[in-house]
């Protein structure tokens, strides 16, 4: 039986609005490009993984964009405004600590992004932990940040939901031998977390 919920951040709680926010700094012509050396660069995922310093990784990504050197570093210092929290966010978690669920924060971030965002996150007061990835220096989808968050709150797999906006990030909680639901929109999920038994 299901007794804790895990939610993912961006696209679940917040809306992970890059691709406007890049419009509205640099223009539709730079988006692409800007893309393709930030957000879907692997080496994006070296910014949540927290292993390296805020310069540090704008010198990471600068290198596969040098021509856009600037841009790239304000990307970097401004990525925590790129997200904005959904107003159902914290209802949604109140409302299943209410029912009974443990409820738990699993996500990528980075250490910098994290803390300037976290004023915002009026959801978290309602969680009963949060594990971030740079806390661990592992991202999903490694088994290890599954492992990790079940391990510091003592979540048995089996009994756990995990919602994530991500195919591969569900997936990798599946093979862990958690319930996953991949998230497309809040209507979708609730029902999805229904047809497990989860009510609230």
């Amino acid at each position: 039986m299901i007794d804790t919920v895990i939610f993912d951040i961006g696209n679940v709680l917040t809306e992970w609005h890059w691709r406007e926010s890049f419009t509205q700094m640099f223009g539709e012509a730079l988006v692409e490009p800007l893309a393709d050396a930030t957000v879907r660069s692997p080496g994006w995922y070296e910014l949540d993984r927290g292993a390296l310093s805020e310069d540090g990784i704008v010198d990471l990504l600068t290198q596969n964009a040098p021509q856009y050197a600037n841009e790239i570093a304000r990307i970097v210092h401004e990525c925590h405004d790129f997200v904005t929290v959904f107003p159902y966010a914290a209802d949604w978690l109140k409302g299943l600590k209410e029912a009974g669920y443990k409820v738990y924060i699993l996500s990528n971030f980075s250490e910098f992004g994290y803390n300037r965002a976290k004023p915002r996150f009026d959801f978290l007061k309602y969680a009963d932990g949060a594990l971030i990835s740079y806390e661990i220096k592992e991202v999903k989808p490694d088994r290890v940040i599954y492992e990790a968050i079940c391990e510091r709150y003592g979540i048995v797999p089996e009994n756990a939901v995990f919602l994530d906006d991500r195919e591969e990030n569900t997936a990798a909680a599946i093979d862990f031998g958690m319930h996953a639901i991949t998230v497309e929109n809040k209507a979708q999920t609730d029902a999805a977390l229904r047809e497990l038994g989860v009510h609230w």
